[in-house]
């Protein structure tokens, strides 16, 4: 049967034929077609789709079953109820391992498996925290328990892997097991330190604990260097860098909840109060952040290279978290900055420089910016800053290295903008050792002409636009210099030898004349005018008052030369040789001359 057409679209020729009509009433309207009706059932089937799409029902029955078994048996060092736990948590982890081996094996569901995979990690995460009370009250039998925990983990791991055809090539292999290994077998190293309560190496100890975690995730480097290519053909239909890296990032938390809760585990303070402060994790991050600049320097991604060289910064303020007066940590942060001899503060911004410098070397977009930010920072941060109020006195070393790094990259890109920056770093940092001497009296004479020789350096070095704007500049700064020595109050220059006032604008004029020559510049050349009829008119004004001391009536005779000047120039005016002669040098035009007829004739 043929559909009918839709009353609101006109017919065209093709189907103008084959138009059924519109059944139409009595009166000979068309039938209205009802609206549609809205189902009740359509958000019950979205839901219910939604679910079977993402299936959750592993996350929760994997909270529920964990849960279950921490509240149901003691972890607290009471030895057969913690092996209940541990067999419990065992076999719902090879629950997990068998039912992602039948999924793949029988339906290709890697969706869900790739849950399954994610949960069974968190598991080996899970079971490792498990034993830490057990391990404190009996060290044997504790570490029995994560040597067997372990070997559980590494077996499962590779046999799943084996058994579900999933390609992990051995540069990402090993450094999961390594890390894998280290939240077995760090407790185990810590456990001899709990009887000693007055140790102040276990403190030590458990901050070392994500640093080491960095060390060990820097092994992921040469597989990052492999690129994507590495992990093509992995047997799933995951890409890159969904796998592995998702992997990782899951271990990456883990290190995180793991940081805190050994403090938990192994720092006895009788409370839910620990030494753990974020800052414990700038070392972890920081390799962290190594990694993510590697993936996005072999992918080639500028954007993401740019992330990576800002995100450091934001450890400054993990780094903040260590203030002694605000938390108490049980004095590790006093012990710290006694021990290592600088604050968490300095030491992320070291690290933060480190890197950025060796971004600098990867060529990374920006870098050499992002590490001249990290030396300007070190040069108001010091080793006793714990905070912002905390500020120390500006340091000569790091505005020194900031600006042999941008002479080194002005040389190389042939870029002012570099030079000069360079330039106020090394004559800043000498005003600053030297504020307390003659190098910084009169107002800083000597820094401000050693800037304006520098600019006039640059300026006649460079050829790029901010080498002629700077030539621009240093000439009015010229100007400025020498209208001030002549005509400013002497008291506001820091009251300098009159004689060098006097004779400033001499050696001015003619730098302003020779630079202006070489550079082929003319405001050069209207500054030095401009100087040298400041400099007459201020010594005929001083010679004129000491005549004036003398003659008594100079002012009347001044005045009346003056009218006598007045009185010739309006005399030329009317000489027909003065007028020709002007029209010639100034290009004025005459007009022709008017004709005398001697009368009223036409």
């Amino acid at each position: 049967m043929d559909s009918l057409p839709d009353p609101l679209v006109p017919p065209t020729d093709e189907n103008r034929s084959s138009t059924v009509e519109v059944p139409k009433t009595e009166t000979g309207t068309p039938f209205a077609r009802p609206a549609p009706q809205p189902v009740v059932g359509d958000g019950v089937r979205g839901f219910a789709r939604f679910l079977y799409t993402n299936n959750p029902f592993y996350v929760a029955s994997a909270v529920l079953v964990f849960w279950g078994l921490l509240i149901s048996f003691d972890d607290r060092g009471e030895f057969s109820e913690t092996g209940v736990l541990m067999i419990g948590l065992i076999g719902y982890t090879l629950l997990m391992a068998v039912t992602a081996w039948l999924l793949i094996r029988l339906g290709r569901v890697w969706d869900d498996v790739r849950t399954l995979l994610l949960l069974m990690v968190l598991t080996f995460l899970a079971i490792s925290v498990t034993f830490d009370k057990a391990l404190t009250a009996n060290i044997v039998v504790g570490r029995r328990y994560f040597l067997i925990g372990l070997v559980f983990a590494i077996v499962v791991s590779e046999s799943l892997l084996r058994g579900i055809r999933l390609k992990l090539p051995a540069l990402f292999r090993v450094p999961y097991y390594l890390i894998l290994s280290l939240f077995y077998l760090y407790p185990v190293a810590l456990a001899p330190m709990v009887t000693d309560l007055e140790s102040r190496v276990m403190p030590w100890a458990l901050f070392a604990f994500p640093s080491m975690a960095g060390v060990l995730f820097l092994t992921l480097l040469p597989a990052i260097r492999r690129g994507a290519k590495y992990l093509d053909d992995n047997g799933s239909p995951w890409p890159w860098p969904l796998y592995p890296w998702v992997l990782f990032g899951v271990l990456g938390l883990g290190v995180c909840g793991r940081s805190y809760y050994l403090c938990m585990s192994f720092h006895v303070v009788g409370s839910f109060d620990t030494i753990f402060r974020l800052y414990f994790l700038v070392p972890f991050l920081l390799a962290v952040n190594f990694l993510f600049l590697e993936i996005a320097t072999v992918a080639r991604r500028r954007n993401l290279q740019r992330l990576a060289l800002a995100l450091p910064f934001g450890l400054l303020a993990l780094a903040m978290t260590g203030q002694p007066e605000r938390l108490n940590d049980f004095g590790f942060c006093q012990l710290f900055v006694h021990t290592l001899g600088c604050s968490p503060l300095f030491l992320t911004l070291v690290g933060v420089g480190v890197f950025h410098a060796v971004a600098s070397l990867r060529r990374a977009p920006q870098a050499t910016e992002a590490l001249t930010i990290s030396l300007a920072a070190l040069a108001f941060i010091g080793p006793q800053s714990v905070s912002l109020e905390t500020f120390s006195p500006l340091r000569v070393t790091p505005i020194i290295l900031m600006g042999i790094l941008q002479l080194a990259m002005s040389l190389k890109c042939r870029d002012s903008r570099r030079a000069m920056l360079a330039a106020c770093c090394f004559v800043g940092a000498a005003t600053i050792e030297l504020q307390d001497t003659s190098f910084a009296d009169f107002i800083a004479v000597i820094p401000a002409h050693l800037l304006l020789a520098s600019s006039l350096l640059i300026g006649a070095l460079f050829k790029d636009d901010f080498a002629r704007a700077l030539q621009n500049v240093s000439a009015g700064a010229i100007l400025l210099a020498t209208m001030a020595c002549m005509f400013a109050d002497p008291r506001a220059l820091g009251n300098p030898p009159p004689l060098v006032l006097d004779c400033y604008p001499l050696p001015a004029i003619a730098v302003a004349l020779l630079y202006g020559y070489l550079v082929g510049n003319r405001a050069y050349y209207s500054t030095a005018v401009a100087t040298a009829c400041g400099w007459s008119v201020l010594f005929g004004w001083r010679g004129y008052q000491y005549l004036r001391q003398m003659v008594i009536g100079l002012d009347h005779i001044a005045l009346g030369i003056a009218f006598f000047a007045l009185a010739i120039l309006v005399s030329l005016t009317k000489m027909e040789r003065f007028r020709r002669w002007v029209a010639r040098r100034f290009g004025a035009s005459q007009p022709p001359p008017v004709p005398d007829t001697g009368g009223d004739g036409a």
